[in-house]
């Protein structure tokens, strides 16, 4: 089973010039919960707003223009040799973690059948962008962190967001 982990405001504005423009603590931390233990699938400009591998979690780069992986990541050259990659192994299934070409391509090849998503409530400045989610997806309220209500806004750092879970149908 694949899945996407994403962070997008009302115009599903996920990054500004290769960063995230805003910060939440805790959208950090449910990315760490969601994905420890598992293989994780982003692109090079993603993994450079990280800067670095990450002690839960494998991270596998889609880039075509860096000839070697940095330091306890793996590199692909294509999507598809990155989703080769996690289904080797005991553990099968991905999750992809940006940015806005690899979401895309992942929605495109119907590689995804779950999307937690962090839904900012206000826009911000961007050039980067999450897709209009196919309409096999459907709003769940399983969502845990929301106590069994998706509805639920929760603020940090004069932040509103909300937990978002979506389940292919």
């Amino acid at each position: 089973m694949n899945s996407i982990i994403v962070a997008y405001d009302k115009n599903r504005v996920i990054g500004l010039n290769g960063k995230i423009p805003w910060n939440l603590p805790s959208e950090r931390d449910r990315m760490k919960k969601i994905c420890s233990g598992k293989k994780i699938i982003m692109g090079r400009k993603s993994f450079e707003e990280i800067g670095h591998a990450l002690s839960y979690c494998t991270i596998i780069i889609v880039s075509t223009t860096l000839k070697k992986a940095p330091q306890g990541c793996l590199l692909a050259h294509s999507l598809q040799e990155a989703v080769e990659f996690c289904n080797n192994g005991e553990s099968k299934g991905c999750i992809f973690a940006g940015g806005e070409q690899i979401y895309k391509q992942a929605l495109a090849l119907n590689l995804v059948d779950i999307i937690y998503a962090t839904e900012i409530q206000d826009n911000y400045e961007g050039n980067s962008f999450f897709p209009e989610l196919p309409e096999c997806f459907k709003k769940t309220d399983n969502t845990a962190e929301n106590s069994n209500n998706f509805q639920l806004i929760k603020c940090e750092n004069g932040i509103e967001y909300r937990y978002t879970t979506y389940i292919k149908q």
